[in-house]
């Protein structure tokens, strides 16, 4: 009986998985298409982490997981933006100037006049709200500038 409980459990976990509650493994895949109750949820998040599947399918890209685009952060670039995001907000909004260099510099960007007029373009997406964080204008920057 314990042996199908476990079973029963791990094929709910499966499915679960790609859900936004209860990400990508072996649950989602177990489970995918019926991901409609608490108890599959459950039972998909429980088989993810009986078998310690989803850090395989991240690195991998497999189990209805996406892998990542980067390996590490950059952590130069981080720091250039939480330490200058004023000075920044105000080269975007004129659309030149040191700190704009130095981040399309940062983020290996080719032509950095084209670079320099996306943000100008984009200002009000890149820095959204008076309370935007630097992780937050980084990801903006991804989005709308390159």
């Amino acid at each position: 009986m314990k042996k199908l409980l476990l079973v029963a459990t791990l094929a709910a976990g499966v499915a679960f998985a790609g859900n936004t509650n209860t990400g990508c493994g072996l649950g989602y895949m177990v489970w995918k298409g019926q991901q409609d109750s608490l108890v599959k949820q459950v039972l998909a998040v429980t088989t993810n982490g009986i078998s310690g599947n989803q850090t395989f399918g991240i690195t991998s890209g497999t189990l209805g997981c996406e892998k990542p685009t980067k390996i590490a952060s950059n952590d130069k670039l981080n720091n250039f933006v939480r330490d200058n995001l004023d000075k920044i907000a105000l080269d975007s909004a004129k659309g030149n100037g040191e700190e704009l260099k130095t981040l399309a510099k940062l983020m290996n960007v080719q032509n950095e006049a084209e670079f320099s007029a996306k943000m100008q373009k984009n200002f009000d997406k890149i820095f959204a709200s008076d309370n935007v964080t630097y992780s937050q204008v980084i990801d903006n920057i991804a989005k709308y500038a390159l």
